[in-house]
């Protein structure tokens, strides 16, 4: 890569931290928010009519609407740094998880006051440990899913960027995405709700079909909305070409994935 100007420089350091930022905001808030579920379907279509169970609407965490932001985030990271800077994003996004969920946990248990009428102090301490108090192995299990998904997915996207020249964008973001969500829904399903309580004997263990279907309808809607936000993957590389330059965006891609084809 041909050296830089001191203004694009500057333009590559700020778009690095604004992806860090955000990238190990969106997963934070995902965790944090993966307490709360609720029902929906998509357009009308739920498992049932798809064949999938018997249930009339499919059950998700509230953490997927914060996300699927990752997938857009992790594919222009790749895109402009490369698939050694999404491991090192992956890896903070984890290590500072972990060291939130100790301020978690503190704030659980810190004695609640309530100023609001009608409202107990034991009511307020009740209600935010059951909003933040996910269990370990469900934390444990979503960490160590998401390191295996955040790796296969760069591994997929560099692949298909290398096999196709650097073109077709929809395809390296939806095939790398589709892989990696398959792998890392079955993975946090399984070791949460069968694998660590097998082995630790905390909870109830789901049996093999419990966890299966699970997985699969949870799979169905990280599939749709993956599809669903593939224009807003478009935009976000529009904006970044944008700001930084064909010349530059050209060259950092380049610079991030030297041996894709000419």
């Amino acid at each position: 890569m041909p050296p830089q100007s001191p203004s694009g420089a500057r333009k590559r350091e700020v778009l690095l931290v604004a992806l860090c930022a955000l990238f190990i905001g969106f997963f934070v808030t995902a965790e944090l928010l993966g307490a709360k579920l609720w029902r929906f379907t998509l357009f009308g279509l739920s498992p049932a009519k798809l064949g999938l169970s018997e249930s009339a609407e499919f059950v998700a965490t509230t953490g997927i609407l914060a996300f699927p932001l990752t997938f857009v985030l992790t594919d222009v990271i790749n895109e402009y740094f490369g698939p050694r800077i999404v491991r090192l994003f992956t890896l903070s996004a984890v290590a500072v998880n972990v060291i939130l969920q100790a301020v978690v946990q503190a704030a659980i248990r810190v004695p609640a006051v309530s100023f609001t009428p009608g409202v107990t102090a034991e009511q307020v301490q009740d209600a935010y440990a059951l909003a933040l108090g996910q269990s370990w192995a469900i934390v444990a299990a979503s960490l160590i899913a998401f390191l295996i998904g955040q790796w296969l997915d760069a591994l997929v996207f560099t692949t298909l960027r290398r096999r196709t020249g650097g073109k077709w964008l929809w395809l390296r973001s939806q095939g790398s995405t589709v892989v990696s969500q398959l792998l890392d829904t079955f993975v946090v399903i399984g070791l949460a709700f069968v694998v660590i309580p097998t082995m630790t004997g905390s909870g109830s263990a789901w049996n093999i079909g419990q966890a299966l279907d699970v997985s699969l309808t949870n799979y169905i809607y990280k599939f749709a909305i993956a599809v669903l936000i593939t224009p807003m993957l478009y935009v976000v590389h529009a904006l970044v070409t944008s700001w930084l330059g064909r010349e530059l965006a050209d060259a950092m891609a380049h610079e991030a994935h030297p041996r894709d084809p000419d």
